[in-house]
């Protein structure tokens, strides 16, 4: 009979999710603070999950993009580092203005890092990872209405620690990692570590002769800890600094013919049966371009008793510069040029002080937050004449500098064609200040010796002050021709349009324009959880999340008066109120653990961002919706034995719009979604085994895990591109990704070699059609990389 118990645990534990290859005591002996307190992660009653440091070696991860998949649900958009994009459940953003916020909280020992440039790092030394489901406005505060990941760094220790690590492989692929710890007296230990990422690139660009889709990084952290009788403080120093080529751009439109010869502003059959497939056709981008970052950031942490009471203060200052110039026509042609620049300077600061205490009826804690930023936006967008007459001609126009240059030439100037094109530059400047004050208390009341009831309350105030300014165009080569040669013409450079499209310039080229507002909210939640025996616990939630509300970067207001509205820029606040009910189960017997639970949440004001057209030129709009869902996160685990352990799981969720409405130029409804599904696959799922064995001359050890997630699902905003079905290519198709590790330890653990290979099979997708020359018949595609190989040499003391 116990045979037959433990085939069907271990049948069943393949659908279940837990990071990949701890032991189950392992997993139910980790400590987290998700709750503000150090407990068990068995004994939270929420949907959480952790990854330790060996998961995050098991696929040779070097940051939460590498992570993506192997916690169903949580997705993370990682094809620009410095514009990420993380979801939980299906609720994500995509904007990467500075005014709006992501409905996930990324927190890096406690500090806020917000959602741009500072938000996706380097992995520097990590202890674990906490990613927590559904909203947590009570206990992480602003911008965590649909979860929150908190990620954990090893502390400085007393005694000698060092290790050291190489890994090498496909594509020119040279990461490396070095960490050192020491003590310097009895109550002083320091702790130092660095990595350093990069490969060349796995893409040949055919325009340039150059590689794209590397990475090439480097980050350290010094941190240094200070013990004074039951005190404890520790102060952390962390450098960044990422300078790599853009993401690449696969162009589908081939035919020189297209789009002007076929696109009628509709993606018909006719039409997409000229695409080629990206995963097939070479890559050519006539922009290279660039991405990069220079962060700085130092965190003070202070734990003390006070009067019976545990005192917590934390205190964060970031501050990080970004560029990212990338290709977004997906072509060589001079036509199509249009290459984008996204460049933020920001600076941020957070202060939270915290005091927690416990009686035999009462685990209470309370706390005051702060948090400050200052950030700067400059949004570019570069083409050519070329492409403003294809924009003239898709409106209905002429080529008309085409017409200029061709007459002239036709009059004899020499040099000059109708083919000749000069670059024209338009950028515009956003500027947005936040502040954030927040004060919470959360209390678990324990009813009986085993029934918990949890009630949380935050207060939060959050301010924004937003200002636009958008100069005029700049066009050096074709003022200079224009003033030179436009007489003949009867032209000169004032003939032309200031801007086209950063098309308010002449609202805003005097005077920047401000708009400021504030909002508050208060997040309750409400937790009644039962220890049924010692091995099982039952819980149910009742939660809400909130994120400020903002401004759209890409739709300044109407400048006409300083106190006018005029065009409102700004959006309302997101909500999120979230329904749980979950077991999580221990098989002492088997090895085993199983965690699941159901769930249900409505969330209103989702701020997301489209490109569509309002007007002749599509700019980027922010849009808010309403979304209901209802879903069962599993995961799971189990030891067949010393040697053989079992892991996985899933998430299944039915995720539709109850309000999505996009306005046309005269307020018109031109789009309505709702009813319809957001996107979100209907199922994503991870399983793996681990496999481990004593050898004479050390321990041997197997890592196999898989994710796959099911197709998108379709509205009919989405069918013509992100669902396209074709003989030649297919988008938003199911997906699966497999990795393997094989390693190696000597006896001692103090040294190792392993074989690590990401995307074992070779698969690879068309992740996207999009990028602004869509609106003209002519995207780009974003595809996944092909397989890599790898070998880590390790060694520690």
């Amino acid at each position: 009979m116990n045979t037959q118990r433990t085939i069907v645990a271990a049948s069943l534990a393949t659908a279940f999710l837990a990071p990949a290859a701890c032991a189950a005591d392992e997993v139910q002996s980790v400590v987290v603070t998700t709750q503000s307190r150090k407990q068990l992660a068995q004994d939270v009653p929420m949907t959480m999950q952790v990854i330790s440091s060996r998961d995050i070696q098991a696929v040779g991860a070097k940051d939460l993009a590498d992570l993506n998949g192997y916690i169903p649900g949580l997705t993370v958009d990682a094809i620009e580092p410095t514009q990420p994009s993380f979801g939980i459940r299906g609720v994500q953003t995509g904007d990467f203005g500075i005014a709006t916020d992501s409905p996930v909280g990324i927190y890096v020992d406690g500090i806020y890092t917000g959602k741009t440039g500072g938000a996706l790092m380097n992995f520097i030394d990590v202890q674990h990872i906490e990613v927590v489901k559904g909203p947590q406005g009570t206990l992480f505060g602003r911008n965590s209405a649909a979860g929150a990941i908190a990620i954990t760094s090893n502390e400085p220790v007393y005694k000698e620690e060092a290790e050291a690590s190489v890994k090498l492989g496909r594509f020119g692929r040279a990461d490396a990692n070095v960490m050192i710890n020491a003590p310097v007296s009895d109550s002083t230990a320091v702790r130092i570590a660095a990595v350093r990422n990069g490969s060349e690139g796995w893409a040949d660009n055919t325009a340039t002769g150059k590689k794209s889709g590397g990475d090439k990084d480097w980050a350290t952290r010094v941190s240094l800890r200070q013990d004074f009788d039951a005190a404890k403080v520790i102060l952390s120093w962390e450098h960044e600094r990422m300078e790599q080529y853009g993401r690449p751009a696969f162009g589908v439109v081939k035919n020189p013919a297209l789009p002007l010869g076929g696109y009628r502003g509709v993606y018909d059959a006719a039409y997409v049966a000229n695409f080629v497939n990206p995963l097939e056709a070479p890559l050519s981008n006539d922009q290279q371009g660039s991405e990069g970052r220079e962060f700085n950031g130092a965190t003070l942490r202070v734990e003390a008793p006070l009067a019976g009471m545990t005192f917590n203060s934390t205190t964060g200052w970031r501050r990080f510069n970004t560029h990212d110039l990338t290709d977004n026509d997906g072509t060589a042609r001079p036509d199509l040029h249009l290459n984008t620049q996204d460049a933020k300077r920001a600076r941020s600061f957070q202060q939270e002080f915290k005091l927690s205490g416990q009686t035999a009826k009462l685990d209470w804690v309370a706390g005051l937050s702060f948090y400050h930023n200052n950030e700067h936006q400059r949004a570019g967008a570069y083409v050519t004449t070329g492409t403003l007459d294809t924009l003239s001609r898709f409106a209905g126009g002429q080529p008309n500098f085409a017409m200029l240059f061709g007459g002239l030439a036709a009059a004899g100037l020499p040099g000059i064609s109708a083919d000749t094109v000069f670059p024209w530059d338009e950028n515009q400047d956003s500027d947005m200040r936040a502040r954030s004050a927040s004060i919470y208390g959360d209390t678990i009341w324990h009813l009986t010796p085993q029934t918990n009831a949890t009630i949380g309350l935050r207060y939060s105030r959050d301010e924004k002050r937003m200002t636009w300014h958008v100069p005029a165009r700049v066009s050096p080569q074709l003022d200079d021709f224009l003033n030179r040669f436009g007489p003949l013409a009867g032209l000169n450079a004032s003939s032309f349009p200031s801007n086209v499209i950063f098309n308010t310039a002449a609202e805003l080229a005097a005077v920047p324009v401000t708009r400021e507002k504030a909002w508050t909210d208060w997040s309750p939640r409400l937790v009644l959880d039962h220890k049924l025996n010692q091995d099982t616990l039952l819980f149910t939630s009742l939660s809400r999340g909130y994120q400020a509300g903002g401004f759209n970067v890409f739709t300044p207001p109407n400048p006409a008066s300083p106190t006018s509205t005029g065009r409102d820029p700004s959006f309302s606040p997101e909500k999120m109120t979230n329904f749980e009910a979950g077991v999580k189960l221990s098989l002492p017997k088997l090895d085993a653990m199983i965690n699941a639970s159901l769930f249900a949440y409505k969330f209103k004001n989702l701020q997301d961002i489209q490109l569509y057209s309002v007007g002749t030129i599509p700019t980027y709009n922010v849009i808010t919706s309403d979304q209901k869902a209802h879903g069962l996160d599993v995961d799971g685990r189990i030891h067949l034995s010393p040697r053989v352990a079992l892991f996985g799981g899933f998430e299944y969720i039915d995720q539709n719009y109850t309000r999505y409405q996009r306005l046309d130029a005269d307020g018109h409804v031109a789009l309505d979604l709702s009813g319809q599904p957001v996107g979100t696959p209907r199922l994503t799922a991870m399983a793996g085994v681990n496999l481990n064995w004593e050898t004479e001359r050390g321990r041997a050890s197997v890592n196999f895990q898989g994710t796959h997630a099911t197709a998108q699902r379709c509205n009919s905003d989405t069918a013509a591109l992100e669902c396209l079905r074709t003989a030649t290519l297919k988008t938003g198709t199911a997906t699966s990704k497999f990795d393997l590790r094989v390693g190696w330890d000597s006896p001692d653990s103090r040294y190792g070699v392993a074989l690590i290979v990401n995307n074992v099979f070779d698969q690879r997708y068309i992740l996207s059609l999009a990028g602004q020359t869509k609106q003209y018949g002519a995207p780009y595609s974003n595809i996944t990389p092909p397989r890599t190989i790898g070998v880590e040499f390790r060694a520690g003391m």
